[in-house]
This record gives structure tokens, sequence and C-alpha cells, in this order.
């Protein structure tokens, strides 16, 4: 969306100007705030975060130093700042160990390298299969599989019924196991 699109919309409906940028940034904000997240938060502490960074740029947007028509670059730089914010609130609480402990050398390493790294490679190649399928069927097996979303919630992103999600999400399963077969790959 651009910023003049954005500022006639406000205009005439402050409502609607906030509605449309969540609808066409949420998955983007969505993503941003998961991926920093993942690792110290829960979902409810990700929704949270994702609320909060809609409220902060509804809140703080300055309608009169915009440089260029583009709000994406604005999106993201709230979406990293709030979530850099939220990570550090939610390590300081889970107690981390330290890895200047000196008792870390009673937790010997149990991580095969070479495991790993063929794990990684695994997931880029699914992830690109999965890209390949295409649209809504790419959309729906990411947040399905990878979010953990039910047909409902995944409506609000696709314009699709549940039912129909359901339906589109069996077939990309099935094409997604074809070109998992063609590529070798096995779960």
């Amino acid at each position: 969306m651009k910023y003049s699109e954005y500022q006639q919309l406000l205009e005439t409906d402050k409502s609607k100007a906030q509605r449309t940028v969540f609808d066409e940034y949420l998955n983007y904000v969505y993503t941003i705030a998961f991926n920093r997240l993942r690792s110290c938060g829960s979902r409810e502490d990700i929704d949270e975060c994702v609320s909060d960074i809609f409220t902060d740029i509804f809140a703080s947007f300055d309608y009169k130093s915009v440089t260029n028509d583009d709000i994406k670059g604005f999106i993201a730089t709230v979406a990293l700042r709030k979530t850099a914010t939220y990570y550090h609130r939610l390590c300081k609480k889970a107690k981390n160990i330290s890895l200047d402990d000196e008792c870390n050398d009673t937790f010997p390493s149990t991580e095969d390298i070479s495991d790993a790294a063929e794990k990684k490679e695994t997931r880029r190649l699914l992830l690109k299969l999965i890209d390949d399928l295409g649209e809504p069927d790419s959309t729906i097996i990411m947040q399905k599989y990878y979010y953990g979303r039910n047909s409902c919630e995944i409506s609000k992103f696709v314009s699709l019924s549940p039912a129909m999600i359901r339906v589109r999400n069996s077939r990309a399963l099935k094409k997604l196991r074809k070109l998992l077969s063609e590529n070798d790959i096995s779960f």
C-alpha cells in the first residue's frame, strides 16, 4: 500500500484505513514477530506482540515526515523494534543458563553436526517445494503446519471458506507428497 492511498483512506474513514493496513501487512508483521520470538515466547506472546506493533504503527506514524510513498519500511522498522523489546523482556523471564557458567561442562553436546546440516538442507528444499505449490496452497500449508492454525483461522488469510481450505489442504498435501518423492525425500 502506498502512503498516498493510506492518506486518502484516512481522510475519509480512519477505521477503514487502519483495517486496510492491518489486512495487508498482518502476514508480514506476524512473520517478523514469529521468527524473532519463537525461541523464547509462546503463541500468545507472539500474538500480543503483533497487536502492540499495529498499535504503535497507528499511534506513531508521522504523516509530515514521509520521504517516499511506501509505508512498508516504516512498518518493518516498528515491527523489528517492538519484537526486539519483547525478545529481551521474554528472555529475562526465562532464566536461561549462562554460557559463562562453570558447570557447563556437565552438559555435553549431543548434536551431530552432519545430521543438523542435512536437516537444514531438507527444510530448505521442503520450503521451496511448498512455495512451488503456488497460491493459495502454499499459504494454507504454511499456516496449518508451520504456524499451527486451523481452517477457520486460515480463512482470514485467504479468501476461502474453512471447508474449501480443508479440500485445498488435502489436494496440496497430495501434490507435496508427489514432489517430495520425486526429490527422494521421505519423512
